[in-house]
């Protein structure tokens, strides 16, 4: 279901370096997550100095095959017959399962970036997919870039072409991220419906709408989509890895089970090796996605947790907070005086009862402009 472009698609984002080690914890923890397929990069790419056959041979060595539940190992490239050779050898080699073809689908694309006509375009799919073939690769994938600007017709005869060549998938490449919901899911149905392989769906977030046009592309019929951890790629990136697992496991999607507990360690580490912050209301992974401060939310939330979560902060590996401040109510203090008279019983924490303490607790934390720590609150009792 999910095929990770953390090594490609992320890669290729400004300023982004992933060094050898930090390149071989990312692909371990991302196996760790149960993903499907993991994109390890494209042909000519070098990792701080280390070809990427090398880079191969030590995930052949290191990680658990296809059959005994790991990732296909796939390669990114474009529609050149040089270039499917290439792969080729290393297909033989053991080190790829998958090969991910690029083909322009929008006559804008395919006319000033190679200067072909949609005529040209069909023969150079169905020659480069055929050789692809004959060369041994048991597994192609043809994505056709910027399909959300191409005529569809045009793009649906690529598709066609390719899989009457030995193409075994046709992905949908959202290349500028313009699709809405809507309109991926008529583009993917559609596609779906007139191919005799399966679809997959590759969605930019230029828009704000990567992941949602992900979860869509799979409600819509779509067998697989890209992701990469953070949404890492081009631009503002692709749909997030860790926000697409976790609403196909948590809402059981097709008998989803990605293990989620890795996943804000794998966003930390990605953080780090990428040098992009996390922002703390990223979704699933972000450290106030389980903190509250607000009066109502609280005392919902001791009422029942899940009045307020959709989902509990453990099955992603966080931890509930809540805080106590200016918006907070009677349930939040009381809640912390509590658990502060089991941490260090003694008068203090005994007498926080007075009228007052509200109105001292809210002023402090409007002066500091945040919610108050432990001591701020013995503070003012």
């Amino acid at each position: 279901m999910l095929i990770d472009s953390t090594l490609r698609e992320g890669a290729q984002a400004y300023g982004v370096y992933f060094g050898r080690d930090n390149r071989r914890r990312l692909v371990e923890m991302l196996t760790r997550s149960g993903v499907e397929e993991i994109e390890c990069g494209w042909l000519g790419q070098e990792v701080s100095g280390e070809p990427l056959a090398d880079f191969l041979l030590w995930a052949r060595a290191h990680l658990p095959s296809p059959r005994s539940g790991g990732p296909a190992l796939a390669l990114w490239c474009p529609c050149r017959e040089a270039d499917v050779r290439e792969a080729a050898a290393l297909f033989r080699q053991g080190l790829i399962h998958r090969l991910s073809i690029g083909a322009p689908s929008s006559a804008a694309h395919r006319q000033k970036r190679l200067g072909l006509s949609q005529a040209e375009m069909l023969a150079r799919v169905r020659t480069v997919v055929g050789t692809a073939k004959a060369e041994g690769l048991s597994y192609i994938s043809v994505g056709l870039e910027d399909i959300s600007r191409a005529e569809p017709e045009e793009a649906l005869q690529l598709a066609q072409a390719a899989v009457a060549a030995g193409a075994c998938r046709v992905r949908l490449s959202d290349t500028v991220g313009l699709l809405t919901p809507l309109s991926t899911a008529l583009l993917v149905e559609r596609f779906v419906s007139e191919l005799s392989v399966p679809v997959a769906f590759h969605g930019h977030n230029d828009l704000g709408m990567a992941t949602a046009n992900a979860v869509t592309a799979l409600q819509s019929g779509a067998a697989f989509v890209d992701v990469s951890v953070l949404g890492l790629g081009e631009r503002a990136g692709i749909a997030a890895l860790e926000e697409v697992a976790a609403w196909a496991t948590l809402r059981c999607e097709a008998g989803a089970r990605y293990d989620l507990g890795v996943l804000r360690e794998l966003c930390q580490l990605a953080s780090l090796a990428a040098r992009v912050p996390v922002a703390r209301n990223k979704a699933v992974t972000g450290e106030d996605v389980f903190s509250a401060e607000s009066g109502i939310h609280v005392h919902g939330l001791m009422r029942d947790p899940a009045l307020f979560e959709p989902f509990a902060p453990e099955a992603v590996g966080a931890t509930r907070r809540v805080g106590v401040g200016a918006k907070s109510g009677q349930a939040a203090l009381g809640a912390t005086l509590q658990r502060l008279r089991q941490l260090c019983p003694g008068p203090d924490t005994a007498c926080g009862s007075d009228a007052g303490l509200m109105d001292r607790v809210r002023s402090l934390a409007w002066r500091l402009g945040r919610p108050l720590t432990d001591s701020e609150i013995l503070g003012v009792l």
